[in-house]
Formats: structure tokens, C-alpha cells, sequence
């Protein structure tokens, strides 16, 4: 059992529920912190990050309060992240995830949860119907701009009307958000019509430079990436939710031009030059050792995600959950 500091509080997996944790030490977030590009404050929570010796679910505890996250959720910019098919499409391999849809989905009514400016659903294009899920107001507002009737700004809020009507739902950079995720797999899986699936992509704690980083990896030094994923705990978060693991691949975030790879070939090796003179005890500037004492930088083209796809759990016609 682990207990909370100061508090008598138990720890447990977010996914299977179990106490038999690793505590793998405080967040290492870079200053100031910030969620969708605007400011938070988290000074007050003592923070640590937990991995499941069980389902090895990995997750930050405790959770940021929702209000906190959700107030910079709803003031992000439409820039801040940008989904357009025309900027995104081919860097974020948008061809292999509408191949999956049109292989696993029994249907063309799709969901995206967590649709941004909708950038996605506008490359699926019309002969798709497509709505989304989206809480940030500017970006909304882009993506009906794009054909996309945005539904509600989070799953609770979805009216009950549309209560087993999709058949797909796509969860692109949204299960690293989730406070209780199983839960959420749970209503979305409830707006899914029998046979239907959820399609998602999120990072990969089984990639090799992720664990031969660990908190360090530039993955977990964003404040609202809360919970972090492999195949076994996905299968086992789908398994509680009624649902079964259909398909698994690894996969690239992104892929860009040569200037990014070497931007970021530039940026790690800074990185660990850094860390070097901080281990010898060399005197950094405060904006440097903050840099050395934090996160590794991105490498753009590495496979650290995955994609999954969660089929509704029916055996001999009979609902199965759990």
C-alpha cells in the first residue's frame, strides 16, 4: 500500500485498481507550467508519478483538479494544437488511421472525442458523418467552420439521444488526459451501436527510449498528460470497459522534414550536455539547469505511440463488460 505524504490517503491504479505500485518519484515538468498553452498552477498538489506493478499502467497522482484543467481547455487558442489535414494530414499519418477506420468500423458515422479543430474528421471527408467532442470554444468553432457538428464539449455533457448511434469513435492525444479512464471508455463505449469501435492513439511506455528515460521522457512533462499507457494496460482498460483489443500497432506521432529530425538531434544532444555539467556540479544559469533538471526533448519521428483499436465486447449476442 502507498500512502499520499502527509495525508492517509491510498494510491490505487487508475485502470485494474490495484495498490501494488512503483512510486517513480515527482513529475519533472519545465517552469512555468502550462496546459494547452495556458497557465496552471500546481505548486499546492504534491504530485508523484506511479506505475501499476500489475496492468503497468503508469498515471500522476494525485489528479489535477478537473475546473483547473478544464478552464485551460476552454481559453486554448485554435493554434495551439492544429489538427488541418492540409498542415497535419500526411505528419500525422492521417492515410493509416482512415485505413483502420475503413478495415475495423462496421459503418461511416463517427465520433471524435477530443476533435480539436476537427482537422481529422475534415480529411475523412463528406461521404463520413462526423461529429466531434470538443471543450475549447475557439477550437470548436473551427471545426464546425469544417463540416463538423461539434455535439458537446465533453462526453458527460452528450445528450442521451445519441446513445448507441456511432459507429466508430476516434481518440487521437486524449487518453493521456484522463483522469478515470476507464470510465470514459465506459460512456463512450455506451454511444457505440453493436460491433462498433473505438480507434485511438496514444503514447507507448513499452518504447525503448521511453523506458531507458523513464519521467524523464518528454512525454511526461506535460502537466495535463496524467495517465500513460502500453498494450497491457490498454487491453485490461478496455477489458473492464466492455470492450476487446481488436488490433495493435506502434506508431509515429508525427513525421516531419529533415529540419525537424535535426532540430531535435540538436536539441537532445543540448540536453544531455546539460545533464552532464549539472552531474559535475558545474554552475548552470537558472534557465538552463531548469532545462537540465526537466524533460527530454521530442524526437519528432520516433515510434513512442500506438494504435489500438477497442471493438464492443459481444459474445453470442450477449453484452459482455468485464
Amino acid at each position: 500500500m502507498i500512502l499520499a505524504r502527509g495525508a492517509k490517503r491510498v494510491v490505487r491504479c487508475r485502470v485494474c485498481g490495484s495498490q501494488d505500485l512503483r512510486d517513480l518519484g515527482p513529475p519533472r515538468y519545465r517552469r512555468p507550467t502550462r496546459v494547452a498553452g495556458v497557465g496552471i498552477e500546481i505548486s499546492d498538489l504534491a504530485l508523484r508519478h506511479y506505475q501499476c506493478r500489475g496492468c503497468r499502467y503508469q498515471f500522476v497522482s494525485p489528479a489535477v483538479p478537473l475546473a483547473r484543467l478544464m478552464a485551460c481547455y476552454e481559453r486554448a487558442a485554435a493554434t495551439n494544437w492544429t489538427t488541418d489535414p492540409a498542415l497535419a494530414g500526411e505528419m500525422r499519418l492521417y492515410g493509416r488511421k482512415r485505413a483502420l477506420l475503413e478495415r475495423y468500423s462496421p459503418g461511416r458515422r463517427v465520433l471524435d472525442f477530443g476533435c480539436f479543430d476537427g482537422g481529422f474528421l475534415a480529411y475523412l471527408g463528406p461521404e463520413w458523418e462526423r461529429k466531434g467532442i470538443e471543450p475549447s470554444s475557439a477550437a470548436a468553432e473551427v471545426a464546425r467552420s469544417r463540416g463538423v457538428e461539434v455535439i458537446a464539449p465533453t462526453v458527460e455533457a452528450v445528450d442521451r439521444r445519441y446513445a448507441q448511434t456511432f459507429d466508430a469513435v476516434v481518440v487521437f492525444d486524449v487518453m493521456e488526459h484522463l483522469v478515470d479512464p476507464v470510465a470514459t471508455l465506459v460512456a463512450l463505449r455506451s454511444l457505440l451501436r453493436p460491433g462498433g469501435i473505438i480507434l485511438m492513439e496514444t503514447g507507448n511506455t513499452d518504447a525503448p527510449e521511453w523506458r531507458l528515460t523513464g519521467t524523464a521522457y518528454w512525454y511526461c512533462g506535460l502537466v495535463e498528460h496524467v495517465g500513460f499507457f502500453n498494450k497491457r494496460s490498454i487491453r485490461e482498460a478496455g477489458r473492464r470497459a466492455g470492450l476487446e483489443l481488436a488490433h495493435f500497432e506502434r506508431s509515429r506521432h508525427m513525421v516531419g522534414p529533415v529540419s525537424y529530425l535535426l532540430g531535435g538531434a540538436l536539441a537532445t544532444g543540448a540536453y544531455y550536455a546539460l545533464r552532464a555539467a549539472k552531474a559535475l556540479a558545474v554552475t548552470l544559469p537558472p534557465k538552463l539547469d531548469n532545462i537540465a533538471s526537466g524533460i527530454k526533448p521530442m524526437m519528432v519521428d520516433g515510434k513512442d505511440h500506438f494504435l489500438a483499436v477497442l471493438r464492443v465486447n459481444w459474445r453470442d449476442g450477449v453484452d459482455v463488460i468485464g
